[in-house]
């Protein structure tokens, strides 16, 4: 973590520390991101009582922020052993254990925390969160109905259901959890870029490509976001729009072999081949292993009229394909 800055108004020598005002003030330190500030107020409470768990918590978090993980979770398991009954500790030292990795372990704390506080909603959402990841979406999804059951309008629970439910085809529900939580804060990118992929898959592109535009609105440099619009407008046909909106993907990400393969696709459909064969051989050499795109290299050159290249691309992509009159189709 990083050294104290030399000494503040906003902070009180230690002989004179009021411990609650001095937590007080360095939570909104943290949350406003001057985590030195905060770091000081922290140390200057422990100095004075050193059990104190509400620093001990705190501190520990803000050395998960600082990339120092392990002395966080240190810290926040000295708060709990300190105060057992501290809620706001075992989610938080479930958060930290969640981003490193280790789910098991977050899993325990968040049901700690939801059984020292039954209606904790955040604690069952972060439980969904460990779910997911665990491989269990029915044990998730049961988990962030419990947590829209106990605040309806959670942001982060919604999201996180509608994303599943949208993975799981249930494209309504998906669509009112995302429009839900646009409700409650319109300004959250990325839940407009999964309402879009909802939208998408229900076959309701317009809609969809306006989600994307909010979506790109609040976060220009949302690439994804781009590549999607632009993949939705060569749905409707839209193909100048669609090659704009490729070439905006690749100006944020231009290694990204998806993009170029499907900025390629569209030159093609627009007939600029030899374009269209540049943008996918930089898609190959970055993706050796796609068949696809040594597929679709050949066919461009079998259309240029370089036969022999373009067969044996061809032959890599898509394999040559075999009838047999008794076994049917098969491509080798």
């Amino acid at each position: 973590m990083s050294q104290p800055p030399n000494q503040s108004d906003s902070a009180k020598s230690a002989d004179t520390l009021d411990i609650q005002q001095a937590l007080s003030s360095a939570m909104q330190h943290q949350t406003a991101g001057r985590l030195a500030h905060a770091e000081q107020l922290y140390r200057q409470v422990l100095q004075v009582d050193p059990e104190n768990p509400a620093a001990l918590h705190l501190l520990g978090v803000l050395a998960h922020m600082a990339n120092q993980s392990e002395v966080g979770i240190n810290l926040i398991r000295t708060a709990i052993t300190i105060a057992p009954d501290y809620v706001a500790a075992y989610n938080n030292l479930g958060n930290v254990l969640r981003e490193i990795g280790q789910l098991d372990d977050a899993a325990e704390a968040f049901s700690k925390a939801i059984e020292l506080k039954p209606d904790y909603a955040e604690a069952y959402g972060n439980l969904g969160l460990v779910q997911q990841s665990l491989g269990s979406p029915e044990v998730a999804i049961a988990s962030y109905r419990k947590s829209l059951a106990i605040k309806p309008e959670l942001v982060d629970s919604l999201n996180n259901l509608g994303q599943l439910l949208c993975q799981q085809g249930e494209l309504d529900e998906a669509i009112q959890c995302f429009q839900k939580a646009l409700a409650g804060n319109s300004r959250l990118a990325q839940v407009h870029y999964n309402l879009s992929t909802a939208l998408k898959l229900q076959g309701n592109l317009e809609a969809a490509l306006e989600s994307l535009k909010q979506a790109i609105e609040i976060q220009p440099g949302f690439a994804v976001a781009h590549n999607s619009l632009a993949l939705t407008l060569q749905r409707l046909g839209r193909l100048e729009e669609a090659n704009a909106a490729y070439r905006r993907a690749l100006e944020l990400s231009p290694d990204n072999a998806e993009y170029l393969g499907n900025l390629a696709n569209v030159l093609d459909l627009q007939g600029e081949l030899e374009e269209a064969l540049s943008c996918y051989r930089k898609a190959l050499e970055l993706n050796p292993e796609s068949r696809e795109v040594a597929g679709s290299i050949g066919s461009i050159l079998l259309a240029m009229g370089q036969s022999e290249e373009g067969l044996i691309r061809e032959r890599e992509g898509f394999g040559v394909v075999n009838f047999d009159s008794k076994q049917g189709v098969s491509i080798n």
